[in-house]
């Protein structure tokens, strides 16, 4: 049984008595013989136009601003003009005074140049100069609108508001946004809406989110320094090391397995901790060096998360993978699948909007995420040669055309989750979210510095000069591992 439904059903026992219950119960059986049609049932299926959550990617308008008007005695000097008279000061005949001191909002004309302008409510003057209108207490109220709505230019209003963004939202029901997205409800869908006065299963009016996070605080998950033993000062020799990292990482074998095989096959004795150890080492003193040598996009990339266990639950791993060169150009790890690990990958994919000319186009999946990601890393962009394209490929079959043409790039991401997941897989999960970030590491290593690719002709995405002439994955490791240190 649904654990939710279980908890209902006890709070609901909780609020009666047996007698009570045995009533319901006949009431529940009219219910599902479909005799009592005024309790309805909530729909069991998903409505075709149900969101959980969705970004509109227009911008919205700026504010009016405020028209500034020019001194009262210039526009008088000037109307005069105009009119061949002078224009006299206001004799108010019905008795009504105004405030002493009062004067014109807008060209601060003096209130014998004012008049009141709605009879007897008398709470707003209208002045003779400028013609425009204000409260009779004098007070402006200040303007608090940001943004306008760019499908029919009403007030946003601040909605909802937390640490990372500010939703503002159009009330405007008459709104061509909101209209539009009514019509496409189908019979259903309005009749769901209609049970309740707010359901916010369907998004219909227009909205954007003004977000708060600094670029400096983006930071994507990395191995954690220092370790238990330096890489430099270890007991074994390097060759061991590269034969460690070799299966456990290049072949996927567990710490235990490779332990098993070292001894097997080499007669070197080391204990599945030891391989723990030098696999944490490594990844922490590899991770700069990597992350240097992530390639920027060349041509159209493809990002994506894919779910890893770390103590029974789920965390997400994710990539962004250039379709012209077959290289990770960016990676992260995080617990949520939220806003912030996407923009987190985004600033460690291409670096930062005001260093990111002429960006190539991202193919993602509809996950929202990377909507706010993107809508948020381009607000941080000076110019729009800087912005990011993004496309976005839905479920497994084509049902727009932007899926028909972009899926063939989403289909390179999926192939790198394979890899990936074929090397994690072993683990059968992880123990600490720390033990997921350093194989993940070692494996953008191992992926883009060593491993043949054969759209490539059998050669890794990134070539490095240091590499070209190790032919054995050991010594591979261990030349990685110098040259780093160089």
């Amino acid at each position: 049984m649904n654990h939710s439904i279980l908890k209902i059903v006890k709070w609901f026992c909780r609020q009666i008595t047996f007698n009570e219950l045995a009533s319901a119960i006949i009431i529940f059986h009219e219910v599902l013989n479909n005799s009592r049609s005024d309790i309805p049932l909530k729909f069991s299926d998903k409505s075709p136009h149900y969101r959980d959550f969705r970004v509109d990617t227009i911008k919205p308008l700026p504010a009016l601003k405020v028209e500034e008007t020019a001194d009262w005695q210039t526009l008088k000097a000037e109307k005069e003009l105009l009119l061949g008279k002078s224009i006299k000061p206001i004799k108010n005949r019905n008795g009504k005074q105004l405030p002493p001191g009062l004067r014109c909002n807008h060209c601060d004309a003096p209130k014998h140049y004012l008049y009141i302008n709605n009879g007897k409510l008398g709470t707003q003057v209208k002045c003779k100069i400028c013609n425009k209108t204000g409260a009779t207490d004098g007070a402006k109220r200040k303007r608090t609108t940001r943004y306008r709505c760019p499908h029919c230019k009403n007030a946003l209003f601040k909605w909802k508001e937390n640490k990372q963004s500010t939703i503002y939202k159009c009330p405007n029901k008459k709104c061509s946004h909101y209209l539009s997205g009514k019509k496409r409800l189908t019979k259903d869908e309005t009749a769901m809406r209609d049970q309740q006065k707010y359901n916010p299963n369907f998004k219909l009016h227009y909205q954007y989110r003004e977000y708060h996070i600094a670029s400096s605080g983006l930071k994507s998950a990395r191995p954690a320094y220092p370790t238990k033993i330096d890489i430099r000062k270890i007991h074994h020799s390097y060759y061991t090391l590269g034969l460690i990292l070799t299966f456990s990482i290049n072949l996927g074998l567990s710490s235990r397995i490779t332990r098993d095989a070292l001894k097997g096959i080499f007669d070197i004795h080391v204990s599945h901790q030891t391989v723990i150890n030098y696999i944490n080492a490594t990844a922490s003193f590899l991770s700069e060096y990597i992350d240097d040598h992530l390639p920027l996009p060349k041509a159209t990339c493809s990002a994506d998360e894919t779910y890893i266990i770390v103590k029974g639950k789920w965390n997400y791993t994710w990539f962004i993978i250039d379709s012209k060169t077959r290289a990770i150009c960016g990676y992260n790890l995080s617990q949520k699948r939220d806003m912030q690990p996407a923009l987190a990958l985004l600033h460690n994919t291409f670096r930062s909007p005001d260093g990111c000319k002429n960006p190539p186009d991202l193919v993602t999946d509809g996950n929202p995420s990377y909507d706010s990601a993107v809508m948020a890393f381009n607000d941080l962009a000076d110019k729009d040669t800087n912005k990011l394209t993004k496309h976005t490929v839905i479920g497994l079959k084509n049902l727009d055309q932007e899926s028909t043409d972009y899926r063939c790039f989403k289909q390179l991401v999926e192939r790198l989750n394979r890899t990936y997941k074929y090397h994690t897989r072993p683990r059968a999960g992880f123990k600490t979210f720390e033990g997921a970030i350093t194989l993940t590491t070692l494996f953008i290593a191992f992926y883009n510095f060593m491993r043949p690719h054969s759209t490539l002709e059998n050669r890794p995405p990134v070539k490095l000069k240091a590499l070209e002439n190790t032919q054995l994955l050991p010594e591979k490791w261990v030349t990685l591992i110098e040259h780093a240190a160089a």
